[in-house]
């Protein structure tokens, strides 16, 4: 028996194929990557991956493109296009941009450099909350750590945090090995400050060694680590802070303020020319010393170990904060947003944060094991061990009064003012920033 269509059939036939062809296409095209990749392998993908409609434009800074543009590249495979548009914009231009976002055009993700960003942005009201996405979401916040609960404003959540910040001492292991003496351990800053004298010496072609490198970046770092900002009444930690730093660079042990105050990221350079035995620094330089030594740079032999802790301190206490990234209030696709935010912020993000040595904000012992693996054996514990306190609280105008501190510090430490004149005219201008009470809110 012989089975076909024939005449009439065979025309309804084809026209049924061809109709079922045309709504597969329109379904390709409606949902991109709903019909799979054949040669993507189940393991690949983690959990249930929305696949969306819109195209979100994110805007970062330049610091962070090599691993946020991995992630973005990441979601968009999974995808099947280019869900997500990064713009990266320059560093130092980044914080002007932000003053300037209106929403005229479309951003619909938003990178945050630390919670004075956040607060700038929540004030005027530029960002949507996310209280109610993140309870909807289920992910899990406790892999954020102790800070995370420090960064709400008015009881809610405005970005999610992408990377965590952490200080640490970073050290020339050939200077060490040459002196004879053992690589640095947890020390007091006392203890610090001795062995960056007992580090410092001239070489014998005539080249000066210098103990130790602390860049003028956190002028308030051992009153932070004893729990004491700048909004306290008391002002004695603050006091000793800066007495301490006064101390590092007139002690001869450390590379003179007056000739690194305008260095900024170039302190890496510095460091990388061999003749330095120490340097305060963050996370980020690990990162930044891999990445020039994968680039045919000169870099010598180094590792990490905790950052100097005030006399008294119990444990490995160091100070950092988050960055983040936020959805916009003006955004017309919040849902798809938050669900490239999850992917970002949560684990399939951390993956590729850690993969670059970058710390992620959301970490688990598979990502520790993912981030000292890209370190190649450094001694990655110290970041976290470290108890950590917060670098700034969530209170609008900090940052306003951070640089009026910095001015005095500067003045303190070019041998222009004294210490008593630099914490009374610290003071004094702290009390009228105070009295202005629209422009220091406590959040």
């Amino acid at each position: 028996m012989k089975f076909g269509i024939s005449g009439k059939g065979h025309v309804y036939g084809w026209l049924l194929a061809a109709f079922l062809l045309l709504a597969a296409l329109l379904l390709w095209r409606l949902f991109p990557g709903a019909g799979g990749d054949p040669d993507q392998k189940e393991s690949d993908v983690e959990g249930d991956i929305p696949l969306t409609r819109a195209t979100l434009q994110y805007y970062i800074w330049e610091d962070e493109e090599m691993y946020v543009r991995e992630v973005v590249n990441a979601w968009n495979a999974l995808q099947g296009r280019e869900a997500v548009v990064l713009h990266v914009l320059p560093n130092s231009g980044h914080e002007v941009w932000l003053k300037t976002y209106d929403g005229s055009i479309q951003v619909d993700l938003v990178g945050l450099r630390g919670n004075s960003n956040v607060l700038e942005l929540q004030q005027k009201g530029q960002l949507l909350g996310l209280g109610s996405y993140i309870q909807k979401s289920g992910l899990d916040v406790k892999a954020y750590g102790n800070m995370f609960n420090e960064i709400t404003c008015d009881g809610e959540y405005y970005a999610l945090p992408t990377r965590s910040t952490c200080w640490a001492l970073y050290y020339n292991r050939n200077l060490f090995d040459r002196k004879g003496i053992a690589y640095p351990k947890g020390m007091t800053w006392e203890e610090y400050l001795a062995l960056a004298e007992e580090m410092t010496w001239e070489d014998e072609d005539g080249t000066q060694i210098w103990g130790g490198y602390y860049p003028p970046w956190n002028y308030n770092m051992m009153a932070t680590q004893n729990g004491y900002y700048l909004l306290d009444d008391n002002l004695k930690p603050t006091e000793q802070c800066l007495a301490m730093l006064g101390r590092l660079y007139q002690s001869g042990s450390h590379v003179p303020y007056e000739e690194i105050k305008d260095r900024g990221d170039d302190c890496r350079y510095d460091f990388e020319e061999g003749n330095i035995a120490m340097i305060i620094n963050g996370e980020w330089l690990a990162n930044m010393l891999l990445e020039d030594a994968a680039a045919g740079k000169s870099v010598p032999e180094w590792d990490i170990a905790p950052l100097p802790v005030p006399d008294h301190a119990n444990g490995k206490i160091s100070v950092g904060q988050y960055q983040f990234a936020g959805i916009s209030a003006f955004c017309e696709y919040p849902e798809e947003a938050f669900a490239f935010l999850e992917f970002l912020c949560g684990n399939p993000g951390a993956k590729i944060y850690a993969g670059n040595a970058v710390i992620p904000a959301y970490y688990s012992d598979e990502i520790r094991e993912i981030y000292k693996e890209a370190l190649s054996g450094k001694n990655t514990r110290v970041f976290f061990e470290a108890e950590r306190i917060q670098e700034q609280p969530m209170w609008n105008g900090y940052n306003r009064l951070m640089e009026i501190y910095k001015t005095v510090a500067e003045d303190y430490l070019m041998g222009e003012i004294g210490l008593s004149e630099a914490m009374e005219r610290f003071e004094w201008e702290r009390v009228v920033l105070l009295e202005e009470p629209e422009r220091m809110v406590y959040r």
